[in-house]
């Protein structure tokens, strides 16, 4: 497979700083310690192509100039003598990382696959930055592949993919005998910490809460309810642990990636609205419910200090869906109105969304289940202004077509929800749906049926939409 060298690399920043928690960072703590004992549930791992220039010493220089740039990874946690979770910003230390190098024709892809099965299963320790480690794939003495993994505590899946662009960048300038670049300007969480107690993020925090206590009001008890009448989930924002079977699979469809920018178009929505739509009155359907309450992932960088930050800003956010009416498009404008409205209220103070679950499941006499997530990980969803559709006209025909390529196969991920829902375009032309449920809520069979479902359902509006003649 490939010889491996471990290296401990020394790392130097601007400095050291201690600080209050941000919201993210709070929320992410409380879920990783609902998933306790699997300390390492949260950690994700992250790579990148290189293009086979430079050394791998020049890459370690540019891990190292990574932990330099962004507080976030090399930042600690632990909670103060009151119970505070508080984050600690080391100024240097030392990182690890593995080199191997693989022979011309052997399987590189293989080692990566290691080595993220290993990172899974290799938990980082909160209070000991930094939590990010590193892996260089060498051929022919050139770096081909980088890997990191990370603690969500640390990042997010918007902060790897900057990450991965950085160190393209960086490694370039490195193999060039160029000055590495400047960093992009951006918020460190400390200065984020400090933000959210301040008079500004002071209202955006009591405008999210108003807006979940709104949410929590009206949201359906569950989208599963129990054989005996009950709810299917204890009250919470999910995370929680739990040794029920789980059952997941991908879906990989050309079908679907010709469906949605064509919707989009003709919906005049998101194409991320117009998939939300599609689970959303599936979910509702199978409940004999008139509405869809669940939560969306939003990376929270709408505010220009975020864009280039790299750290934990994602948070779930609760969104209902109306799904009254017989014509489809109204209910995915008025799933688009309620994203918008949804992602507007990202920030929020986990704590006191868990104090609103408390208070409605006393309100109503029954806890409010919202173990349900819709995560588009797309890197764009294609507002209708820019969904064209590139590869020319599609029809009826094109459409059924291609659903004769697609796979449905079995999945490694696993979340601690009842229902999770994760839609990719790592390849192109293909649009990848993967869903992780618990097996009290979706047998296997039901698993893959529900992706079969979002499919058809996809196809059969998109070929409506066509014979009206769009």
């Amino acid at each position: 497979m490939g010889l491996s060298v471990r290296h401990r690399v020394p790392f130097r920043g601007r400095r050291t700083a201690v600080a209050p928690a941000t919201c993210a960072q709070r929320h992410m703590w409380n879920l990783i310690e609902r998933q306790l004992p699997d300390a390492a549930f949260y950690n994700v791992c992250h790579w990148v192509d290189l293009p086979g220039r430079g050394t791998a010493q020049d890459l370690l220089a540019v891990f190292a100039e990574l932990l330099g740039r962004h507080e976030s990874l090399r930042t600690g946690f632990a909670r103060d003598p009151d119970g505070d979770l508080i984050q600690h910003v080391a100024e240097s230390g030392e990182f690890e990382a593995e080199v191997w190098t693989v022979g011309r024709g052997e399987d590189a892809e293989g080692v990566l696959r290691t080595w993220r099965h290993r990172m899974r299963h290799s938990p980082f320790e909160p209070a000991r930055a930094p939590l990010v480690r590193f892996m260089v794939t060498v051929v022919d003495g050139a770096p081909v592949l980088a890997g990191f993994c990370v603690s969500h505590l640390a990042a997010d899946l918007a902060s790897l993919r900057l990450l991965a662009d950085e160190v393209t960048r960086l490694l370039d300038a490195a193999a060039s005998g160029r000055p590495f670049p400047p960093a992009v300007p951006s918020r460190q969480p400390v200065e984020q910490a400090w933000f959210e107690r301040s008079p500004r993020g002071r209202a955006l925090l009591r405008r999210a809460h108003a807006y979940w206590r709104r949410q929590l009001a009206g949201a359906p008890a569950t989208l599963f309810p129990r054989a005996d009448g009950a709810g299917g989930r204890p009250a919470g924002t999910g995370g929680e642990a739990t040794a029920a079977v789980r059952h997941s699979a991908a879906l990989d469809s050309r079908a679907v990636a010709l469906a949605l920018p064509l919707l989009a178009r003709h919906w005049r929505v998101s194409t991320s609205a117009v998939l939300l739509t599609v689970v959303a009155r599936l979910l509702g359907h199978r409940a004999g419910l008139s509405s869809c309450a669940l939560r969306l992932l939003t990376a929270n960088r709408s505010d220009p200090e975020l864009r280039g930050t790299v750290a934990n800003l994602h948070a779930e956010v609760a969104v209902t869906i109306d799904l009254e009416g017989d014509r489809v498009e109204d209910i995915a404008r008025r799933a688009f109105a309620a994203c918008t409205a949804a992602y507007a209220n990202g920030l929020y103070d986990p704590d006191d969304v868990t104090d609103l679950f408390e208070a409605a499941a006393r309100e109503r006499g029954v806890p409010v289940d919202l173990s349900y997530c819709f995560n588009d990980i797309r890197a764009g969803h294609g507002l209708p202004e820019t969904a064209g559709n590139r590869t020319g006209p599609v029809s009826g025909a094109t459409l059924r077509t291609a659903m004769a390529d697609t796979v449905v196969t079995s999945h490694e991920f696993e979340e601690g929800e009842t229902f999770f829902l994760v839609i990719d375009d790592e390849e192109p032309g293909w649009t990848r749906l993967v869903l992780n449920a618990d097996g009290r809520a979706l047998t296997p069979c039901e698993v893959r049926g529900f992706l079969y479902d979002v499919e058809r359902a996809l196809v059969e509006h998109a070929e409506h939409a066509v014979a009206d003649g769009l």
